[in-house]
């Protein structure tokens, strides 16, 4: 966390290096807890319930567009529409914790957040249900839903982790991975800063339709077919 905030520092020049780069850390003992493909199931069936029983449709939203796209809560839940680009399937994100960032969507994703009503004067794709923010409740509905369905060591990142266990079970290399989850791939995010990667869009397709699926109770998940001329990643 605080070689985080130092280069978080960096960046906007509060300080001129960070002290905290190369300092050896302790193993990460942290079991990584992700969902499997019957997990999701049973969550996506009693998220479509929960709307229902009165839980917030913006917070069910979220979460969803968390476990399609892969993304960290506040890249979701921070969201303003103008860095969804449509067009051009991606976010094209001015900060994160590895700087200003271009990152693919799969279709499913997109047509997740496509499906969000525009409220007037927000800027916000994910806006709070009382005044002018955005949301910022997904851990606590996130709680009530896996409560309800049975699931127990869920936070919002196991939904990160669930994205790149999908991926890695689609059979994607960790540089692909690493490349859907935004994370600084030297020599290789560079060159594609102006437009998404075909091959990443590609795979950010099949794992989004594949988590769609399990979320909605399909037995197989309607995969999109790379578009001609896709450059590949190993």
């Amino acid at each position: 966390m605080l070689g985080t905030i130092l280069e978080f520092g960096k960046r906007h020049g509060i300080i001129s290096d960070n002290p905290g780069r190369g300092v050896r850390r302790f193993p990460d003992s942290k079991r990584r807890r992700f969902l499997s493909l019957d997990e999701l199931a049973a969550l996506g069936e009693v998220m479509r319930e929960a709307t229902a029983r009165g839980e917030s449709r913006t917070g069910i939203a979220a979460i969803r567009t968390l476990l399609l796209t892969g993304c960290r809560r506040s890249e979701v839940l921070a969201l303003p529409w103008a860095w969804l680009d449509t067009k051009a399937r991606c976010f094209r994100f001015e900060d994160t914790k590895s700087g200003p960032q271009l990152r693919p969507i799969g279709a499913a994703a997109m047509r997740q957040m496509a499906g969000q009503p525009r409220l007037d004067q927000c800027e916000w794709v994910f806006p709070a249900d009382r005044g002018d923010g955005h949301f910022i409740g997904s851990p606590r509905v996130l709680a009530r839903v896996c409560a309800r369905a049975g699931l127990k060591d869920v936070t919002v990142h196991t939904l990160r982790h669930s994205f790149a266990a999908t991926a890695a079970e689609l059979g994607f290399s960790e540089l692909t991975i690493a490349g859907l989850l935004g994370h600084a791939v030297p020599g290789v995010t560079a060159r594609y800063a102006h437009v998404p990667d075909s091959a990443l869009i590609a795979a950010a397709d099949r794992v989004s339709a594949r988590m769609a699926s399990a979320l909605d109770g399909k037995a197989r998940a309607e995969v999109a077919p790379m578009r001609p001329g896709a450059l590949q990643i190993a």
